[in-house]
């Protein structure tokens, strides 16, 4: 490792547990000194690519490529060889017809302008038409210059032969050209490369002449030096579509044309070395490329504050470069209904996307663009708007794109744009830059781990750059795959799935100092309140009809809330369906009670947290079986979607995290003594959580033994999703201070499970492991082998399905530094007395913030910050030592001692340091 530990700044309380006394020290460190610390950590972790194929940039779950966002608007990079492209996306833009679906916006594109010699591709950007097109994929599509991975140009309808023509707009010489079929950009569809056609070329559109033909192609791409040719149009006469060699590309013919490319003597000029950077400590693109022939440098960046993404272009050539920067509205994977139309006012081009209508509102979102630094031609065609520009030997311009709009039933949108991107200079962008480092400045300042390993750190690192990338307060809260949309038609309409994984995007944010990150999570579920509250009273039927209607012949209850699995935003449903659970309203409160925890934000219980638990527990106050004989409450429901079970083991910890809370809120708050003691009755009646016998050992269970049924009535699932250990995280019933029995069982469990690779369970079961205190260096190897397995060139853990939840595992590794149950802070409870670590500003339940280091086996000092005041209990770490609590900037403080426990009240706002002299 290349850094020395600094020991961390101010708030800490740490334990662990049988190390030796060390020589106490409280070295708070400047914030100078943290921030070092912070660049030291941070700044070698990159994405980083060398080749222009941007591979996984098109996707239906999260992009692969470099990533940047405020919050609001996400940007992806992609492009291709000798062009650069940034898609952008709007959190806020979703299409409500025919069902919500979070979907894309357009882009920028830059590319050198088209115009003779061999470096330029004199097809980009050409008039397109085709014999026919499918209404997703016209022909513009195949000359856009947005080829890139997963990209599908130009697609006809069903039928042979087909033709694409280009009209150059003036006679040009080219020598040869590129096709870039299917599996071009879609390496699984070999089949649907183009298999015989001609390459024509006119001088009047009327009269053609075969410049080539090309037989029995199986390749991805097509590339011909041909005899010279100077045409204004130019024609690809496809006889063959597809290779036939499969039942659809037989029965079902389409030509699909990625790319056609044109290019003068030599074709392509040598693109020269390429590189890209994701450099997530300042939340900067950085591009090194050649773009006609010319090398430049690109930093991109968007605004903290502000819907803007920059680009600075930077010429490193000799000779004046002449590009265009193509601002357009659209899709890399299109829907139909859209409307998408571009323009020119004054200095800015523009782009506006409109959704489809229908009984849902309709969305509109618009992206302005302007050139500063140089002039430039504006120019406009369909969907896009052009600058073209010169770019000078050493000269650097930037390129600013507004956004506007987005949400429901907006007008006006391109005009907000145009009005923001307007009212960028030199100056202002040289201001909004300082600011937005500045923002991330104090963002990874918020609280910083050091844990000496490079792949943990990686992991750490990049997940906590796309949570504060796709996530800010104040703003709409990122569904399943973030902020950061390429397509009409993410996987599950990129929603937010209820039973698990809209909440695990959130599952770090608190531990690790960011809790203002769960408020936009709070905003969304609230915004769906009152169609939970109707589909309580109204559709509780369709969760089981035979259990419902006999138990609720009106279809519903009085009071409560429910929660189908798929909600979207403005109060909307992207997944009607309940798979037979009742569990989501319990999902959704887990988030809402962590952020109280961890802040004691008093004035939010009271507005906001407590009144939305009420109604959830209200439905449960209706819905709960109570058997007289055995005295206790029983809760039928849905452990795995589609099954049926009593006391289904999440829901009972779900239900008894929730009740727990109430009762406690409804004392600090003192209201409601009557339902006080409902909920302390149903708490003492509840059933167990249930437990069974797998390979000799008792385990838990996902649901009481004996009453599961469905397509499997076994009552553990080993290799599965991790359901039955989700009362531990995020049900919180079992912590690293609960009996050694019970986490025994939980450890148990977890080997049982072995679901360390099981897609859903990344960002649960790691956490749930170092809750119940799985042994340390085990879990971090099981950690890191799924990091290693799983990692993608931008740093995310990839699997087909999943997005930004897999920071959820961010929980993990604070937790094995730091956790507390039962009231009782621990330090370093699931790490390896072995391995040096440190921490700063960690948050705890209570409004802790806690920092500590660990080196040679010892911990090295404690400082804790008590946010709001109150009582401060820590397991000592340094057993058997006689210790000393002092207040920073005061004196000693009164503690007790009692059992390795240290126990002193502390003062809203200060800062305490707990040593052993």
């Amino acid at each position: 490792m290349k850094r020395r530990l600094i020991a961390a700044a101010v708030i800490s309380v740490l334990l662990v547990t049988g190390l030796s006394a060390p020589q106490a020290q409280a070295a708070a460190p400047s914030p100078a000194q943290q921030w070092t610390e912070v660049q030291n950590l941070i700044s070698g972790i990159k994405g980083v690519w060398t080749t222009q194929d941007y591979s996984g940039a098109v996707n239906t779950t999260m992009p692969n490529t470099a990533l940047l966002g405020n919050g609001d608007i996400g940007v992806t990079s992609a492009g291709g060889t000798g062009f650069k492209t940034f898609y952008l996306s709007k959190g806020n833009f979703w299409a409500g017809n025919p069902n919500p679906s979070l979907v894309s916006l357009g882009g920028i594109t830059i590319a050198a302008v088209g115009g003779g010699g061999g470096s330029s591709n004199l097809a980009l950007g050409a008039a397109a038409t085709a014999s026919s097109s499918h209404p997703s994929f016209p022909p513009n599509r195949a000359v856009s210059g947005q080829w890139g991975s997963g990209y599908e140009g130009w697609v006809s309808q069903i039928g042979k032969p087909q033709t694409l023509t280009l009209d150059l707009g003036t006679a040009r010489t080219f020598t040869r050209y590129l096709v870039r079929h299917d599996s071009a950009a879609r390496p699984a569809e070999t089949a649907n490369n183009t298999k015989n056609f001609t390459l024509q070329v006119s001088t009047n559109g009327t009269s053609w002449t075969t410049a080539d033909t090309v037989t029995n192609n199986t390749a991805a791409t097509t590339d011909r030096t041909i005899a010279s040719q100077t045409a204004r149009y130019v024609r690809l006469n496809i006889t063959e579509p597809t290779q036939g060699t499969t039942a659809d590309s037989l029965n079902n013919p389409r030509a699909r044309i990625g790319q056609l490319e044109l290019y003068g003597s030599g074709g392509p000029a040598p693109t020269g070395p390429f590189r890209e950077e994701q450099n997530i400590l300042k939340g900067d693109v950085d591009t090194t490329m050649t773009i006609g022939g010319t090398p430049v440098v690109m930093r991109t960046w968007t605004a903290a504050n502000d819907n803007l993404v920059v680009t600075q272009i930077q010429s490193t050539g000799s000779a004046t470069v002449r590009l265009k920067a193509d601002t357009w509205a659209g899709s890399a994977q299109p829907r139909t209904g859209f409307t998408n139309t571009a323009g020119v006012s004054g200095s800015t081009t523009w782009a506006t996307r409109r959704t489809p209508t229908g009984t849902r509102w309709v969305s509109e979102a618009s992206l302005a663009t302007r050139v500063i630094g140089t002039g430039s031609t504006l120019s406009a065609a369909g969907a896009t708007a052009t600058h073209t520009f010169d770019l000078a030997a050493g000269q650097t311009i930037r390129l600013v794109t507004a956004v506007a709009g987005g949400g429901q039933n907006p007008t006006g949108t391109a005009s907000a744009a145009q009005s923001l991107a307007g009212a960028q200079t030199a100056a202002t962008l040289d201001t909004l830059y300082t600011a937005h480092t500045e923002w991330w400045k104090q963002y990874w300042l918020k609280s910083y781990v050091d844990l000496n390993d490079d792949v943990l750190e990686r992991f750490y690192y990049a997940h906590q750059y796309f949570l504060g990338s796709a996530i800010r307060e104040g703003k709409m809260a990122p569904g399943l795959y973030g902020v950061w949309a390429t397509t009409d038609s993410p996987s599950f309409s990129g929603d937010m799935h209820l039973n698990y994984n809209f909440m695990a995007n959130f599952y770090g944010v608190y531990s690790s100092n960011r809790a203002d990150l769960g408020r936009p999570y709070q905003d969304l579920i609230l915004a769906y309140v009152p169609e939970a509250r109707r589909r309580a009273q109204q559709d509780l039927t369709r969760v089981k009809p035979d259990y419902m209607s006999a138990r609720f012949p009106s279809g519903g209850m009085p009071s409560g809330l429910l929660f189908p699995v798929g909600i979207a935003p403005f109060g909307s449903t992207a997944d009607n369906n309940y798979h037979q659970q009742v569990v989501n309203s319990l999902f959704a409160a887990t988030q809402f009670i962590a952020y109280y925890d961890y802040t004691r934000d008093n004035a939010y219980l009271a507005s906001t947290i407590y009144p939305f638990l009420k109604e959830v527990a209200a439905f449960f106050q209706n819905y709960l079986e109570f058997d007289s004989g055995a005295q206790r409450y029983n809760l039928w429901g849905g452990p795995h979607e589609g099954l049926w079970a009593r006391n289904s083991s999440p829901d009972l910890g779900m239900l008894r995290y929730l009740l727990t809370t109430l009762v406690n809120a409804s004392v600090t708050l003192n209201v409601d003594s009557s339902l006080r003691s409902t909920w302390q009755n149903i708490l003492n009646r509840l059933a167990p959580i249930p437990t069974t016998v797998h390979n000799g050992q008792t385990v838990y269970a996902l649901a009481d033994p004996g009453t599961i049924s469905g397509s499997d009535t076994r009552p553990i699932h080993p290799g599965d999703n991790t359901i039955n250990l989700e009362f531990v995280h995020p049900g919180e019933v079992l912590g690293i201070n609960s009996p050694a029995a019970d986490r025994q069982i939980g450890i148990n469990t977890v080997n049982a499970m072995n679901s360390w690779g099981q897609d859903n369970s990344f960002p649960k079961i790691f956490t749930q492991a170092a809750r119940v205190g799985y042994p340390a260096q085990s879990l971090i190897d099981q950690l890191k082998n799924q990091i290693n397995q799983k990692s993608v060139a931008n740093l995310r853990v990839y699997d087909p399905f999943h997005g930004l939840e897999k920071a959820g595992a961010i929980e993990a590794i604070n937790n094995m530094l730091l956790q507390s149950s039962g009231g009782v802070v621990r330090l370093f409870p699931v790490w390896p007395t072995s391995r040096d670590a440190s921490f700063v500003n960690l948050r705890e339940k209570g409004a802790l913030l806690v920092s500590s280091r660990l080196q040679g086996g010892r911990v090295t000092y404690v400082d804790i910050a008590t946010q709001v005041g109150g009582t401060v209990r820590l397991q000592s770490p340094w057993p058997g030592q006689a210790i000393t609590v002092t207040r920073i900037g005061g004196g000693t403080v009164s503690h007790t001692d009692s059992g390795g426990i240290i126990t002193f009240t502390g003062v809203a706002g200060a800062t305490y340091t707990i040593n052993a002299p």
